[in-house]
């Protein structure tokens, strides 16, 4: 419960503020806000703080130009994708991993009505997309997406025509304000049983999209209705109707019409006798609860000026509200609302008459009910977990959701029954009956089931097999074990692979995952990240789990996922920490003991967002300084990247400090350095609207673009670059390149060619889903990507020299090696050698080189060889090692 309860308190904390940090950029005033009073306008935005979790997503992909983050850019990227994809030569074919036992969040579950055994399921995840399976009531079911290359993953709701049952709908972008909400591309469409979906034009129309789809419903007339929670700048605003299948579009509550207090659509019900009920207000906006009545409107029943508002009376400020309706009982209805202040459900509302009268119970005073609701240890968030359901037979029987799961047997008078159990996972999100026994539950780890749900102590059962859609920052592999590998994820802990193919994993360390590391000298010192610079540590190869906390060097300093990078040589991690500073821990293999060292040549505006070793030169490290996480209105910097030896003492030097001519409030995302040439950095952003690769030829004192912002790569953001081996072959040639995690997938370009250089969709096997990280394990010359949405995905590189890995490199021996048409340059280190032999190997292995010279510079005559990839291997009389692939071009 530990684990959970920190899992549940970063949620809370990331609720509070998010909506005025979006309006202190866009328009740049603070206001009173929902906590002041009940009866505010949603433009009238101000809460205590800005919480660092938000700030840093809406940081990394904001337009710095226009201030806001235009996903909408992904559909034109995709648009770019099939349009290349004729002349594209993919070679990276990904395999999926998993995990198979471990979900992601879930707020959608359609059980078919076409299948009275409940065996066929379609569940919506926020970011992986659309799954189904045929066989949901087996021990264990096999869930399989539907499309994995749809325009957007983040599916939040599902309904099907009860007319037409071949008919059904699916509402994308996750409106809730959580720290990895993504937002939507309108509502999808199948005419046939859901074997295919097609994006409704109407929902993407310039102005108009449909960003963040909470809820959608179909009426007795047949009528669609989506409640969308889309910002007051947006065109497509509150609850929308149609009438003719998802083709035309009209508002019908909800600001700008008249006498709103809010456009933020939220919750949708509809009742056995055709009435129509819903909610509007998010965080900051009020509460407004709504009704259109079927006895009075009969067909015209929803249409435009047929509601009347039935919210209680209430003297607290309220935000978002759920709405139940009995399905046995038309007139019974059930209520919550979010308070503002507190994030807290404070009164739980019943109607007897379709709410034209309340009777309300006091939640504080009923402890199931609110510990289900707003728990019991950490912060409430009922902006983000807030779900009801009734018996279909009984509508005295109400079950809630929250943090966790509470029944009431008597219409919500006692809750005599708490059905939380350990064997579920925290933070619910879907409740759907499908008889009185039978429930299904989507929450943050995926799809459970219960088939007792009506006895006092009700059991369940996880049924995530195949429901891959786990939502990683980082990962890491082992030197040695092919299968083992390291993922932080958010809200499902870091997770310990061990096995091939798609595979169950086990947990190593609790909380919200962040990024991990695993010592490729001998695979023995491994570390698992949660938020801030906070560490868990095994020194036995992961053997014993969960890893053991490190609380002497724990701290929550730095960005919510904090950019860390490790020296297998040295043990030491280095991190980000406070504006202006990094942090690093030192004897990780022993009595750790952390530092932190201030950095003059960064403003106090300035914080760290990568972190990379150099693979040349011990105790060298680079670092990336973005905008900190918590800026004023007017705050503008333009990110630095810095070259630091001596990085594990207090005193380190400033060896590089460059800018790239990227505009101010960029968001460098990544930095890495070529093994083969460590004259060459590369590094990424990940904002919209920017040119987002750059690489540096001479050590970092200048940089060269590598796209036109979105000319040859699409306008999307860029999370991890790293330069391939040599001889890796990517886009039909075995000349190496550079590799791509974005938002889209991998990318990969083998001829780098400044602005003119040409990148493709490395996709095969891979979803549109982004990609946070991707790293390269020489052991079996593959790639590991950590997707946050679909799991862990893993590619073999072909071209690759075998037997060549920077595991073996002696640290300091040789600085780096610098090929050009005509000479090999290489360039000792600091080291005490006397003697070295140096050979050159061409790819086939044959011996071209081979010399013994002194410990010194040298320059190796190459013009005579052919173009292509090479090996050099250098041995020093103390057995000094350096074994490095290079490209001859």
């Amino acid at each position: 419960m530990f684990f959970r309860w920190r899992m549940a308190f970063s949620k809370a904390k990331i609720s509070f503020t998010l909506y005025l940090f979006f309006c202190v950029f866009f328009v740049g005033i603070v206001s009173s806000s929902c906590k002041n009073s009940a009866h505010h306008s949603e433009d009238e935005p101000g809460m205590d703080e800005i919480d660092r979790a938000i700030r840093q997503e809406f940081l990394m992909q904001r337009d710095p130009t226009l201030n806001t983050v235009p996903t909408e850019r992904l559909l034109k990227a995709m648009d770019y994708m099939k349009t290349a994809r004729t002349t594209q030569v993919n070679n990276l074919t990904w395999s999926e991993r998993g995990p198979n036992n471990i979900g992601g969040r879930c707020r959608a579950i359609m059980v078919d009505k076409r299948d009275a055994t409940g065996n066929t399921v379609f569940a919506g995840s926020v970011s992986g997309g659309l799954f189904k399976t045929t066989n949901f009531t087996s021990a264990t079911p096999n869930w399989t997406p539907v499309n994995d290359l749809l325009p957007n993953l983040a599916i939040t709701c599902l309904v099907q025509d009860n007319s037409n049952q071949n008919i059904m709908y699916a509402g994308t972008g996750e409106g809730w304000f959580n720290i990895d909400a993504i937002r939507g591309a309108g509502i999808f469409k199948s005419n046939d049983g859901g074997a295919t979906w097609s994006q409704l034009s109407s929902t993407v129309v310039n102005g108009s999209v449909f960003e963040f789809v909470q809820d959608i419903v179909i009426d007795n007339n047949g009528n669609l209705y989506a409640a969308i929670s889309n910002d007051q700048f947006s065109n497509a605003r509150g609850i929308r109707r149609s009438i003719d299948g998802g083709n035309t579009w009209t508002q019908v509550l909800g600001a700008p019409l008249s006498g709103f207090k809010t456009g933020r659509g939220a919750d949708l019900e509809v009742a056995s006798n055709g009435d129509i009920y819903a909610t509007l207000g998010i965080l900051p906006s009020p509460t407004q609860v709504m009704k259109s009545s079927f006895a009075t409107w009969v067909a015209n029943t929803g249409a435009l000026g047929t509601w009347v508002e039935i919210t209680p009376v209430h003297s607290e400020p309220t935000c978002r509200g759920e709405i139940v309706v009995a399905p046995s009982d038309p007139q019974r209805v059930y209520l919550m609302m979010q308070d503002s202040l507190t994030d807290r459900v404070l009164t739980f509302y019943r109607s007897n008459d379709g709410g034209a009268t309340w009777t309300n119970f006091t939640v504080s005073s009923i402890p199931n009910l609110n510990a289900a609701l707003n728990g019991t240890t950490g912060n409430p968030q009922t902006w983000y977990d807030l779900i009801a359901a009734v018996d279909p037979t009984n509508p005295d029987i109400v079950i809630v959701g929250g943090i966790g799961l509470t029944k009431s047997t008597d219409g919500g008078s006692s809750w005599s029954t708490s059905i939380s159990s350990p064997t579920i996972h925290v933070d619910q999100h879907a409740l759907v009956f499908f008889n009185p026994s039978t429930l299904f539950i989507g929450n943050d780890g995926g799809i459970y089931f219960s088939s007792n749900i009506n006895v006092a102590s009700p059991t369940y059962t996880q049924k995530n097999n195949g429901f891959n859609v786990t939502q990683f920052y980082g990962c890491d592999f082992h030197p040695t074990l092919d299968n083992y590998f390291l993922a932080g994820a958010q809200d499902n802990n870091t997770q310990k692979f061990t096995a091939a193919g798609i595979n169950s994993t086990i947990v190593a360390a609790g909380g919200d995952g962040g990024i991990p590391h695993i010592r490729q000298t001998d695979g023995q010192l491994q570390i698992a990240a949660t938020t801030g610079n906070n560490y868990y540590r095994s020194l036995n190869g992961g053997a014993t789990v969960p890893f053991t906390f490190l609380s002497s060097v724990s701290n929550s300093r730095g960005r919510f996922i904090n950019p860390t990078d490790f020296d297998d040589q040295l043990n030491v991690l280095y991190a980000g920490d406070d504006p202006g500073k990094y942090y690093y821990i030192t004897n990780l293999a022993g009595t750790a003991s952390g530092f932190v060292n201030t950095l003059t040549a960064l403003s106090t505006d300035l914080q760290i967002s990568a972190v990379k070793i150099d693979p040349a030169s011990s105790a060298t490290i680079w670092l990336a300084a973005s905008i900190k996480d918590n800026p004023d209105a007017t705050t503008s910097v333009v990110p630095i990247i810095l070259k630091l030896s001596n990085a594990n003492t207090t005193s380190p030097t400033v060896l590089v400090s460059s800018s790239p001519s990227v505009p101010a409030n960029s968001y460098v995302s990544s930095i890495d350095v070529d093994p083969a040439n460590a004259n060459n950095i590369l590094i990424t952003l990940s904002n919209y609207g920017i040119a987002s690769v750059w690489m540096s030829t001479n050590g970092g004192t200048s940089w060269t673009s590598l796209d036109q912002n979105g000319v040859n790569l699409p306008d999307m953001p860029i999370r991890w670059g790293m330069f391939a081996p040599a001889g890796a072959q990517l886009n039909g040639t075995t000349d190496g390149g550079i590799i791509l995690g974005t938002d889209l997938g991998v990318w990969t370009a083998s001829t780098i060619n400044g602005t003119a250089t040409q990148w493709t969709a490395n996709n095969v096997g891979l979803a549109n889903v982004p990609v946070y990280m991707i790293k390269y394990r020489p052991a079996n010359t593959s790639l590991v990507a950590a997707t946050h949405g679909r799991g862990l995905f893993t590619t073999p590189l072909t071209g690759v020299i075998t037997g060549v890995s920077n595991n073996v490199v002696t640290k300091d021996f040789i600085k780096y090696i610098s090929p050009d048409a005509n000479q090999l340059l290489v360039v000792k280190g600091g080291l005490n050698t006397l003697r070295m032999q140096v050979q050159v190997y061409d790819a086939t292995g044959k011996l071209l080189y081979r010399k013994e010279h002194s410990y010194q510079n040298l320059s190796i005559p190459i013009s005579t060889w052919s173009k292509g990839s090479y090996i050099i291997k250098i041995e020093g009389n103390n057995k000094e090692n350096f074994v490095q692939q290079f490209i001859k071009r």
